[in-house]
């Protein structure tokens, strides 16, 4: 039982430590999951603003790297660490469902991505792809596949990248996912212009252009409006050029800047240069797009060139310099920041791991403690065990002994009326039976589980009512004393007088060996009010001898009366 209850201990114990969760953390990661759907740059910022998360624990953490990607994905900002992500994935393999670990794999590809280390991505993406594969996870194997495609464009390995976005758009086709199926088109589309396959591609971007005519998705529709514009652009049909941008105007108003530029670029490659300033001149210098200023200072720079208007040319392409340089400082103060996080990242990380390792030896450490101490007490109590165990042999033995004494004395006493010498040494061997049980008796107890309690209890801290005898306990202590010495009251009001309450709980204490302090404890005494009621009981009892115990005397004093 106590190993049983030492090992319950140390699982709660390393349950503690590992699952221990930041209420805090968990409510704000339930708001954001909460407005995912509605208000996503809220969702973003306030999984952004939970401060250190890789300190909380697996499960939390694992979460928090799934929600906090999801909304990064859909506001367009980067993703979660590689070493994040790492960690994440590792408890969705172990305790996440499938279609979890390919978001969370497609995520890390994606973070690999970022960190320009494409031989990890590819892998990332391949594993997550083959399990979405497997469990027939068609939707976000289509993701899957668009962003590996997206990878092989940074190498320009354009027959991969057409490869992928076709399989991107079967996986939309089975999952039934008609958006991302006419975007997957549109990108197939993109990569045939590259290879000079017009008609092709115009053919594809139609037939995504008529999948979101049916679906009314004015995003959609832009973009593809825009993708069909360039398209007509390549192909030389300003006219269906210069309307399909102009349809995008009017699906999409967030991003008129990309647009504009697209037909400043086509009046501009048609020698209309009026026209080329008038779009350029439309273009708003605050946008989000980070290369639009640049890209319009050096259209700028182009028209004015082809204008002869050689002086406004040089003005732009300086100005188009020194644009590309801020993007590059600008780059490089993101880049900055972005390893200031990672180094506070990486701390976190150690820190964690340091405690983690910490942690992990002060639970390797208590568990040995405790395998140590309950050997050690099951070693004691075995020995205590067995001990009780010889003494109730013994003492069995010495019973029937004395019964057989009995019996034989009775014999013997109806033989003859007088007592004749056998008679007399049955009797004395009949009083040393009586004698060996009541000793062996008093031993037994003193090696007993009510003991064992009794000095446990005298082992607390302070006088207390915890550590206090009660009535229920003073009834239990009565009844083993006076089944062990019988009639011992009897036999020591005969030799020494009454025995007040007091002296009378001193004696029966006694029995148990206990030290001055545990019976201070258990009277609900001082030490040194204790010890003054021993001495009293002591002068009462009339003991002279420092030495001799006070259950000693009580048992010699019981044996004596027997005798009698």
């Amino acid at each position: 039982m106590f190993m049983k209850n030492i090992g319950l201990y140390v699982l709660l114990s390393v349950l503690f430590f590992s699952c221990k969760t930041d209420p805090e953390a968990t409510e704000r990661m339930d708001l954001a999951e909460t407005l995912l759907t509605s208000d996503l740059d809220s969702a973003y910022a306030i999984l952004a603003k939970i401060d250190l998360p890789d300190k909380l624990n697996e499960r939390q953490f694992a979460r928090w790297c799934m929600l906090y990607c999801q909304a990064a994905d859909k506001t367009y900002h980067d993703m979660a660490y590689t070493e994040q992500l790492d960690r994440a994935l590792a408890w969705y393999k172990r305790h996440g469902s499938a279609e979890q670990q390919a978001w969370i794999g497609l995520y890390l590809g994606r973070s690999y991505v970022e960190d320009k280390l494409f031989v990890p991505a590819t892998k990332a993406y391949s594993d997550a792809l083959e399990l979405a594969k497997k469990k027939h996870l068609y939707n976000v194997a289509g993701y899957i596949c668009s962003y590996t495609a997206d990878l092989y464009t940074y190498t320009r390995q354009r027959s991969e990248e057409r490869r992928k976005f076709e399989e991107a758009a079967e996986f939309f086709k089975l999952a039934e996912n008609e958006r991302s199926y006419a975007f997957a088109l549109r990108d197939v589309s993109r990569t045939w212009v590259f290879d000079d396959s017009l008609s092709l591609a115009l053919d594809l971007m139609l037939r995504a252009d008529s999948i979101v005519t049916v679906m009314n998705d004015s995003v959609g529709m832009a973009s593809i409006a825009n993708g069909m514009g360039n398209i007509y652009k390549s192909m030389g049909k300003m006219k269906e050029a210069k309307s399909s941008y102009q349809r995008s105007f009017s699906y999409d108003t967030t991003d008129l800047e990309s647009n504009y530029l697209a037909l400043s670029n086509l009046y501009y490659n048609n020698d209309i240069l009026d026209s080329a300033r008038y779009y350029l001149e439309k273009i708003n210098y605050s946008t989000d797009n980070l290369y639009i200023p640049s890209d319009r200072l050096y259209m700028g720079y182009l028209i004015e060139k082809e204008a002869n208007n050689i002086p406004k040319a040089f003005q732009y392409l300086e100005q188009c310099y020194e644009a590309k340089n801020s993007l590059y400082d600008s780059r490089m103060q993101v880049d900055i920041i972005d390893a200031e996080k990672r180094h506070n990242l990486y701390s976190a990380i150690r820190e964690n791991q340091e405690l983690r390792i910490f942690l992990y030896k002060s639970i390797i450490a208590f568990i040995l403690f405790c395998l140590l101490a309950g050997s050690f007490f099951q070693y004691k109590n075995r020995k205590r065990l067995t001990k009780l165990y010889q003494q109730q042999l013994l003492l069995d033995k010495k019973e029937w002994q004395l019964s057989d004494l009995k019996e034989k004395i009775k014999e013997k006493e109806k033989i003859s009326l007088n007592n004749n010498e056998e008679i007399k040494h049955l009797k004395e061997q009949e009083w040393e039976a009586r004698k060996e049980i009541v000793s062996l008796k008093c031993d037994k107890l003193r090696h007993s589980l009510l003991s064992q309690e009794l000095k446990l209890r005298g082992q607390a801290g302070k006088p207390g009512t915890e550590q206090k005898l009660i009535k229920q306990d003073w009834i239990h202590i009565r009844k083993l004393v006076d089944d062990a010495c019988p009639d011992w009251i009897a036999a020591i009001e005969n030799t020494v007088g009454t025995l007040t309450p007091a002296d009378i709980e001193t004696c029966y204490l006694s029995f148990f060996d206990l030290s001055l302090k545990a019976e201070a404890l258990l009277l609900g005494l001082t030490v040194d009010s204790a010890n003054k009621r021993r001495l009293r009981t002591r002068q009462k009892l009339c003991i002279v001898n420092k030495e001799l115990n006070i259950c000693i005397f009580i048992i010699d004093q019981t044996l004596k009366n027997m005798k009698k």
